[in-house]
């Protein structure tokens, strides 16, 4: 059988949310009435349920005779019952089992309680409409069959009316006193809960204040440890740059200083080889003009002298080629102290 909706009958706000909530727990669309009048004004004028949960004890129609009520309507005799009630004996249950209830939910529900319930109905095949045999129901007063009661059994019955109207009037009260109660309870707890709200709202305000001013100091020590880093890693390359400067400055001077030398020894040379040059150019020079002055002053000497004797003449040009022999070797010490090899 398939069960997705269900109709929960029961005078109580309570029990109707707590059944509900498991009901809609179990993936269930759950429709509600306040007593068993109603459930049946609504089963006769809406959609069929797939099951309905009712309460035993209710004020006005009880659950048991509108079970009976349901079963003896062909639109709603085949709609499975379970019958929510803190009655647990065998006696009760064999009586709801006659007015065609199905299941017997104890009260309070607990969801394996009412998962244990769906899942028989689930198991169940379809339902045949029943109708509730005439010895179940109640025969007319003007029955000649019915034998007259005796004075005891009329009082030991009108005790059991009486027995049953108080103690339908006394669960009407019991159940007002419980919603009441839960009213108060659930404006209590409500007011509790605004109270504890306000209260970890403050918590929390004060944490995250907390959590701000930890943050804040977390993020100043962070920044003062990266600066720290980030100085130490800029000198530390600072230095590696100093370093690497110097070592090329250092090489490049190096290399300037080489090269300098090396220009200033090819200059050296090429001075050396000109001085060189230079001088036995001038003591070339000077020979000449010793030899050509010496020439000059033997032919002025022999043009003086050219009459005189012959003895005279040479001892004179001997003295004067000596003397431009002197010169010319003057000349040529001069030269050698001027420009020493």
């Amino acid at each position: 059988m398939d069960i997705k909706n269900a109709l929960l009958v029961d005078d109580s706000k309570v029990a109707r949310f707590t059944l509900s909530k498991l009901l809609k727990g179990s993936n269930m669309e759950v429709s509600t009435a306040g007593s068993a009048e109603e459930a049946l004004d609504l089963l006769s004028n809406s959609t069929r349920p797939d099951v309905i949960f009712i309460d035993h004890l209710m004020p006005g129609m009880n659950g048991v005779d509108a079970a009976r009520a349901i079963r003896n309507n062909p639109t709603t005799a085949h709609i499975p019952i379970v019958m929510c009630t803190s009655g647990k004996s065998a006696e009760f249950v064999e009586t709801a089992r006659e007015m065609g209830v199905d299941e017997i939910l104890p009260k309070p529900p607990a969801r394996d309680g009412v998962t244990r319930v769906l899942e028989k109905l689930r198991a169940m095949p379809e339902a045949e409409p029943v109708t509730v045999s005439e010895e179940s129901q109640v025969p007319p007063a003007n029955d000649p069959d019915i034998p007259l009661l005796s004075a005891d059994q009329v009082a030991m019955a009108a005790r059991a009316e009486v027995k049953a109207q108080i103690s339908e009037q006394l669960h009407e009260r019991l159940t007002q006193l419980f919603d009441d109660q839960v009213g108060y309870l659930r404006q209590g707890m409500e007011e509790h809960n605004d109270q504890h709200t306000a209260l970890i709202n403050e918590k929390l305000a004060a944490l995250e204040a907390l959590l701000d001013v930890q943050q804040k100091a977390i993020a100043k020590a962070v920044t003062h440890e990266v600066n720290g880093l980030l100085t130490r890693a800029l000198e530390k390359s600072l230095d590696n740059v100093r370093k690497d400067l110097l070592k090329t400055m250092d090489r490049i001077i190096r290399d300037h200083n080489v090269h300098l030398q090396e220009q200033l020894d090819r200059q050296r040379d090429q001075d050396q080889e000109f001085w060189k040059s230079l001088q036995a150019d001038t003591l070339q020079q000077a020979t000449e003009a010793s030899r050509q002055q010496a020439e000059q002053v033997a032919r002025h000497l022999d043009d003086l002298t050219a009459g005189r004797r012959r003895k005279s003449s040479r001892n004179a040009y001997v003295g004067v080629l000596a003397v431009s022999l002197v010169v010319a070797g003057a000349s040529i010490a001069w030269m050698q102290g001027l420009l020493p090899i």
